[in-house]
C-alpha cells in the first residue's frame, strides 16, 4: 500500500481536540506527512507555523539521559557508579547509583513537591488566590531556577523515601537536580554548553539557541478542560530555543542510532517491566523520548527501529484529556493509533501472556462498532479471565511490543475441556493475517496440554468469524437459531 499524506487524519484529529503544534512522519528516511495547525498565541489569534519558536529546558530528562550516556562513551562515568564519586558531600551518595536517578529509583525526597509546594499549599495569602490565578502561580513556581546548593540546603539531610532501587519509576525533581550537577562537575562545563556541543550541533540543530526569547506563548491545562497562560520563571536557568525542523533533525537521529555508541544505545532500549528505559519508554510498542517538556511546551519523538519508521509532535500546549466510553484518551493516543495503524502487519508476531508489561495497551483494544453483537470487548474479556482464573489464561498477541489482539483460552485437563473462549483482534489490525497466527499458536497450546478436540462458539451472523475458524480446521457442529459450534479433532 502507498501511503500518502492525505491518508493521515492528523489534521482533523488536531481540530477535535483543539491542540497545535507541529507533527511529521518518517519513513525509512522518507518524509511522509509533515505539518502545523493551531495557535501559537490564542489571545491574538496567530497561528503556529515553520518559524514558530519554543521553548525547553537543557534539565528534560532526556537530555539529561543522553548527556549521561555520552559521559558513559567518554569513559568519564559509569552508570553503575554510586554518586559519592561525584557529590561526596551528600550523606546518602553512597547507596545512590547514577542509573536509580535516570530511572527514578533514587529515593531522594522530592525538594519541590515533597517540600516547597506543601509549605506553598498551608500560605493562608495563596489560598485566598482564585484557582485559576494560583494554579498559574504554582506552574510558574516548578520553573523557579533553583540552584544545587538551594536543593541540597532542602534536602541534604533528609532521610531516603526508599531504599535505592526498590521502587520503580518514582518520579523526583531532585533526580534532575542531581543529574545536572553530576553532568556539570564531571565535564566541567555548563549543562547546556555540554548539549550544545555534543548533542544539537553534531545534528547541525544550528536554529537551537541558548535563550528564552520565542515567538510563541506556552499554555498549561486547568481541570483538564481549559488552557491557561503559564510565564516562565525569570530566575530559570538552562533555557534554550528550538524549532520544528530542529526537532526533527533530533528525532531521524534517534531512530537512526547516531550520537551514541551501539553499546550505550543497548542500555537505553532496555525496557523494564514497566517499559521504562534509560530516557525513554514504550508506549504501545513505539519508543518515546521522556519528560520532554517545559510547561506547556513538549516534544514527543516517538520511533521504531524495526519498521523504520519515526515520527513527532512539538506543541505549546498541554494536552486536554477525555473519559469516552471508559477510556480516557486525546490528540496524542489517537495521533499515535493513527500512524502506527499503517505500519502493523504480521512480521514478529508473538503471543503472551497477559501481564504488567502491555496491559494498558490490551486494555485499550477496540472492536468495530458493527462487532458488539458478536464479541466481548478488551475489558470484558479481562474480567472475564479474572473471575474463571482458575482454568481461563489470558493471551495478547503482539506485534513487535505492539498488541494487536487477545484470546481467552480455557483448559480443563481433567474434564477434558478445552475451549476458545474469546478471539480478538483491534479493528486497526482486522484483515490482515493475525487471526489466523493466534488460532493456530492456539491450537498448538492446546496440543501440548493433552487436548483431543477443541471447541469455539460463533454467532451464525460473524460470517467473516466463521470463515477464519474454518481455515485453520474447525468445523461445524452444533447450529443454533443465532449461533453456532464449531469443533476441530486433533
Amino acid at each position: 500500500m502507498k501511503i500518502e499524506k492525505n491518508n493521515f487524519n492528523i489534521k482533523s484529529l488536531s481540530k477535535k481536540w483543539d491542540t497545535s503544534g507541529c507533527v511529521s512522519i518518517y519513513h525509512e528516511g522518507k518524509c511522509l506527512y509533515r505539518d502545523c495547525f493551531g495557535l501559537a498565541n490564542r489571545e491574538t489569534g496567530e497561528l503556529i507555523s515553520e518559524q514558530s519558536t519554543y521553548l525547553f529546558s537543557g534539565t528534560s530528562q532526556i537530555l539529561l539521559t543522553l548527556s549521561l550516556l555520552l559521559l558513559t562513551d567518554m569513559k568519564k562515568i559509569m552508570l553503575t557508579d554510586t554518586i559519592e564519586k561525584y557529590i561526596p558531600e551528600y550523606v546518602h551518595a553512597h547507596k545512590i547509583k547514577i542509573k536509580d536517578l535516570i530511572l527514578g529509583e533514587s529515593g531522594l525526597r522530592d525538594y519541590f513537591y515533597g517540600v516547597i509546594m506543601p509549605k506553598l499549599k498551608e500560605d493562608e495569602i495563596h489560598n485566598q488566590l482564585d484557582e485559576r490565578t494560583r494554579e498559574v502561580k504554582e506552574k510558574k513556581q516548578s520553573t523557579y531556577g533553583y540552584s544545587f546548593e538551594d536543593v541540597f540546603e532542602i534536602i541534604g539531610k533528609e532521610d531516603l523515601e526508599y531504599e535505592p532501587g526498590t521502587k520503580k519509576v518514582d518520579f523526583s525533581t531532585s533526580n534532575i537536580v542531581f543529574c545536572k550537577e553530576i553532568i556539570e562537575r564531571v565535564s566541567e562545563m555548563k549543562l547546556l554548553d555540554f548539549e550544545m556541543k555534543y548533542i544539537f550541533e553534531p545534528l547541525q540543530m544550528f536554529q537551537t539557541k541558548q535563550g528564552r526569547n520565542v515567538n510563541t506563548k506556552d499554555y498549561c491545562k486547568f481541570r483538564n478542560n481549559e488552557l491557561l497562560y503559564v510565564p516562565i520563571d525569570e530566575t530559570s536557568t538552562d533555557l534554550f530555543t528550538t524549532t520544528f525542523a530542529d526537532m526533527e533533525k533530533l528525532l531521524l537521529a534517534l531512530c537512526e542510532g547516531r550520537l551514541l555508541s551501539s553499546k550505550a544505545w543497548k542500555k537505553a532500549l532496555t525496557f523494564n517491566e514497566e517499559n521504562i528505559g534509560l530516557g525513554f519508554e514504550l508506549v504501545n510498542g513505539t519508543v518515546c523520548c521522556l519528560g520532554f517538556g517545559l510547561l506547556g511546551n513538549s516534544a514527543s519523538l516517538y520511533f521504531n527501529r524495526e519498521t523504520n519508521l519515526c515520527y513527532m509532535h512539538l506543541t505549546n500546549s498541554e494536552l486536554i484529556s477525555k473519559n469516552i466510553n471508559g477510556t480516557w484518551t486525546y490528540f496524542r493516543k489517537e495521533m499515535r493509533d493513527e500512524i502506527n495503524s499503517f505500519f502493523t502487519y504480521p512480521k514478529n508476531t508473538r503471543i503472551v501472556p497477559y501481564s504488567k508489561k502491555n496491559w494498558y495497551e490490551a486494555l485499550n483494544l477496540e472492536i468495530a462498532k458493527e462487532q458488539y453483537e458478536f464479541v466481548c470487548d478488551a475489558k470484558e474479556t479481562i474480567a472475564i479471565a479474572y473471575a474463571y482464573k482458575n482454568d481461563h489464561k489470558l493471551f495478547i498477541e503482539v506485534e513487535g511490543n505492539r498488541p494487536v489482539g487477545m484470546m481467552l483460552l480455557q483448559a480443563n485437563k481433567k474434564k477434558q475441556e478445552f475451549y476458545f473462549s474469546i478471539v480478538l483482534i483491534d479493528k486497526r489490525y482486522q484483515g490482515r493475517g493475525f487471526g489466523k497466527i493466534m488460532l493456530k499458536w492456539g491450537v498448538e497450546y492446546f496440543k501440548k496440554q493433552g487436548a483431543k478436540e477443541l471447541t469455539i462458539g460463533v454467532n451464525r451472523f460473524n460470517i467473516a468469524a466463521q470463515n477464519l475458524y474454518k481455515s485453520v480446521g474447525f468445523k461445524e457442529d452444533l447450529v443454533y437459531e443465532e449461533g453456532m459450534q464449531l469443533k476441530m479433532k486433533l
